[in-house]
Formats: C-alpha cells, structure tokens, sequence
C-alpha cells in the first residue's frame, strides 16, 4: 500500500477535516431500529438488517463536488471510511464496537489508529447559548421526519418491500423530502429545499464479522494527532 497516494491526493488540515466528518461519524451514533441496552445505564442501536452502503452528499446545482462515505453496520458495531473523490480509496475510517463501547480513528495510508474519546455531536453556537438541542432530520434516522412535521406522500413496492416518501417540515418552515425503506427501516435519501442531497447507493445486505469492527493487528497505535496528521512516529529514545 503506498501511504503517499493518499496523502498527495488530499491533505486536509485537522480542524477542516474534523469540520467536514458527519456528526454520526465523530460522535459514533448509529441510526437504527432496535434498542439494546448493555447495562443499567448505557444502551446502543443496532440495525434492523445487516447491511453496507455508500453515502452520497452533494448538491443538485453542483453534482461535481460530491463527498462520499463508506458505511456498514452490523449487530457487532458500525464501520465508515471517508472516501478520497479520485481514487476511491479510504482516507479515514471510524470504527464503533458495540461489545466494548470503543470507537477508533484510522489513518489506512499510515496503518496509525487512535482510540476516541466519549462525546456527542457539537450543536451550534446558537443552540448552545440557548441551552437546548435541534435534532436535524437526516439520512440514516429510524424514522421520517424524527421530531417535526410529517406528511407521507406515495409509496411503492420495491421486490416485497415498501419505499415511502414523506414530506418533512421543521418549525422553521425548512422543507425535506425523506425516502424511507421499511426493508433496513431507515431514512435511505433526503433532499432539502435548496438541492442539498444525502443519500445511499449501492446497497448491499451483507454482513461483517466481528473482527471486522476492530483495529486490525497490523495497525500501530499512536496518537490521535499523529492519525489525523499523517506524521511519521519515530520511535522511543532510549539512553
């Protein structure tokens, strides 16, 4: 594997880069349909179906520029790899395990990952002075339109499945029409009034095993900015 593709195709700095990863992703929050609760206290979702797809980000009005994400998710836990637009290839993969409630960044390029700290999606400055949350309705949610206003439209049988298209509407006003399989039970695509388009391609009911979502023995544990950066790690000084 040759790290210098990746790293020469595009080198985002940390804050940018940190900017451009979904929430679900930094936060390690799976959409899903079924609850589990592993105590008392701590619970995390499942997917109704095994399943991996790649999510599609881009805006009617500028298709050129498009951000694409490779997700799969498992009762064993949640893999997404940011993909780099020329190659392909992953240059950046997130990986949640469910059984130990560890969630990790990987550099592939480097073979570097870095557990992640527990956290939750940063809302914005406005919802924070204000003391409360927006959920936005989004792709991947286990409902349509979650928390707002919502008027199913049509539906349609796809091979024994249901694909329903719902019209969302939040207080604001701001219009999204969702699309939602009952197969995966989730919100497969949405588009905002302004073109704003998120939405899964090349589904695929396959499931992974639970080695899958770990780091694998190849990869060196560094620090989280050595993953993000890309930065060779020399090693310790002996006297």
């Amino acid at each position: 594997m040759d790290s210098s593709e990746y790293m020469t195709e595009e080198r985002l700095p940390i804050a940018r880069f940190l900017a451009a990863l979904p929430l679900f992703v930094l936060a390690g929050v799976c959409f899903a349909t079924e609850q589990v609760g592993t105590d008392g206290n701590d619970s995390f979702l499942i997917p109704a179906r095994p399943f991996s797809a790649i999510l599609v980000e881009y805006n009617k009005h500028n298709e050129s520029a498009r951000r694409r994400t490779r997700l799969m998710f498992s009762e064993h836990g949640m893999r997404t790899e940011s993909l780099l637009p020329q190659s392909g290839k992953p240059q950046f993969i997130v990986i949640h395990n469910y059984r130990t409630q560890q969630e990790w960044l990987v550099n592939p390029a480097r073979r570097y990952f870095s557990e992640l700290p527990e956290g939750k999606p940063v809302s914005s400055n406005d919802e924070a002075a204000s003391g409360h949350e927006t959920a936005l309705p989004s792709v991947l949610a286990p409902t349509p339109c979650a928390g707002i206003k919502g008027e199913k439209r049509t539906t349609r049988t796809i091979r024994n499945t249901e694909l329903n298209v719902w019209k969302c509407t939040d207080e604001q006003g701001r219009v999204y029409i969702q699309h939602f399989s009952t197969l995966l039970g989730l919100v497969i695509r949405q588009e905002t009034a302004d073109g704003e388009v998120s939405e899964l391609q090349e589904i695929a009911l396959i499931d992974k095993p639970p080695g899958y979502f770990k780091p694998s023995d190849l990869w060196r544990e560094v620090t989280l900015e050595a993953v993000l950066t890309g930065a060779p790690v020399l090693p310790a000084y002996e006297d």
